[in-house]
């Protein structure tokens, strides 16, 4: 009966068809098919290509994760697939956390601060990695465990998280920039030796020649307290991977092997599927036309593009110190809004606090501005919750920091923008400069088999490890 049913509907679906042809005709009908026609990017594109240190839209562009070849890299340590296999296993995997000074160990990872799910950033207004329990959705609800540990032994940041996205195109790494001191690096060209390798502080890891990505790779397992090659991890899956990574390295040189691979790792994280992205390599139906008027904004009234330069927008490769460090006023981190410890005043100096140079006091590092909508703090003290309310402080050019008005920079002056403009700023931000797929840069389990990010029990909860 069905297939009667089926046929009889068939039959008069035809004969209506063969009724709209035209007076009985034998000839099928012809319909004409619907061209869409994109928006039209004709202004934006002069205004990039404007913008741009090329006078090309390629200026933009975000390689492809296994385009090796065009990633800024470091010339010591050339990225290959085995380098990153086993980098992203590393970054993610709490059992590298062996150095720590409580009986949690184990527990967290470099991914504690910087993974997928916040952009990697921390989802949180300040990093924790030991000492720390949780993680909810996006890190967000990670907090001190006073069971364990004390505030003063607990590894806290004293500013926000930066992100690990487009690293590869930040030459300095740090909000001061204090991490880096390659060869051709020009950034930190002129600091003392004294101030930028000073012994003793993570700072002395400058004296191995890296760019910014390495050396903060050396520096942070032995602040953020990950053993390099732990020892009990010798007979497992690792040793093969670093091995395969590494086959000129010797058994002990093995850990130096481990570094070199986050660093590895961390240049393939892209933000490459996002619409302004995916619009760039030629599909011109990715950005909605709002869209496309914020992203005129952008490069155009707004002039956001005065100091998010480069594929990540934030500086391109090669750039200098005046190109990368800025005063915009932000405050730091409220210590009366729950934070753990102090804010020293040399952080608060900001780039000044590294340099010694009072001409930098108060700038810090321009940061990358992908996968923003991907968590509620922004600015290296967390001051800002939104995107929208990070738009209309740069359209207001009111400072935060008071102490910071005698050097805040030429270009933070009032935008005049309108209301529609700064809305359709904020979508071009939040929508077209988002890549919806970073997960694809976290490992779906670990060779050690522990949780991924963190696994103290809180956390092994919230990810769905138990």
């Amino acid at each position: 009966m069905k297939r009667v049913n089926q046929i009889i509907t068939v039959s008069i679906i035809s004969l209506i068809l063969v009724g709209c042809g035209g007076g009985g005709s034998d000839e099928a009908p012809v319909f004409e098919p619907v061209i869409e026609t994109p928006p039209d990017t004709s202004a934006l594109e002069v205004a990039m290509q404007s913008a741009s240190f090329t006078n090309s839209l390629d200026f933009y562009l975000l390689p492809d994760s296994d385009d090796y070849e065009n990633i800024p890299q470091d010339s010591m340590n050339p990225i290959t697939a085995e380098k990153v296999a086993v980098g992203q296993f590393i970054y993610h995997d709490p059992a590298f956390a062996t150095e720590g000074v409580a009986i949690r160990a184990k527990t967290w990872s470099c991914a504690s601060c910087h993974h997928a799910r916040a952009g990697f950033k921390s989802g949180m207004t300040q990093g924790l990695g030991e000492g720390g329990e949780g993680f909810g959705i996006k890190g967000e609800s990670r907090r001190w465990h006073d069971a364990d540990i004390g505030t003063q032994d607990a590894d806290v940041q004293p500013v926000t998280s930066p992100t690990v996205l487009n690293v590869a195109y930040q030459d300095v790494m740090l909000w001061n920039g204090a991490l880096g001191n390659s060869v051709n690096g020009v950034i930190n060209a002129g600091i003392a030796p004294d101030r930028l390798m000073t012994e003793g502080t993570p700072k002395a890891a400058n004296s191995q020649g890296f760019s910014g990505i390495e050396t903060q790779a050396i520096a942070g397992t032995g602040v953020h307290r990950i053993g390099s090659f732990p020892p009990e991890l010798e007979k497992t899956e690792y040793y093969d991977l670093l091995l395969a990574a590494f086959p000129q390295y010797t058994m002990s040189e093995l850990a130096q092997g481990a570094t070199a691979s986050i660093a590895a790792f961390e240049r393939t994280v892209l933000a490459n599927k996002s619409p302004f992205q995916l619009w760039l390599r030629g599909d011109k139906f990715a950005m909605t036309e709002q869209q496309i008027s914020g992203a005129e904004v952008f490069f155009g009234n707004g002039g956001c593009y005065g100091c998010h330069q480069g594929a990540a927008l934030s500086s391109p490769v090669g750039a200098t110190a005046d190109q990368v460090f800025f005063a915009v006023g932000f405050d730091d981190l409220d210590v009366n809004d729950d934070i753990i410890g102090q804010v020293a005043d040399g952080v608060r100096l900001g780039r000044g606090g590294f340099t010694g140079n009072p001409l930098d006091d108060y700038k810090f590092k321009v940061p990358q501005l992908y996968n923003l909508a991907d968590t509620d703090v922004f600015g290296h003290g967390g001051s800002f919750s939104s995107v929208r309310e990070v738009v209309e402080y740069k359209n207001n050019a009111v400072a935060q920091n008071e102490a910071s008005t005698s050097q805040l920079d030429y270009r933070f002056s009032p935008l005049g923008l309108a209301e529609e403009e700064l809305t359709d700023l904020v979508v071009f931000l939040e929508e077209a400069l988002r890549d919806p797929d970073l997960m694809r840069y976290e490992p779906e389990s670990l060779p050690s088999g522990l949780c991924v990010i963190n696994n103290d029990p809180t956390s092994r909860s919230d990810l769905g490890c138990d």
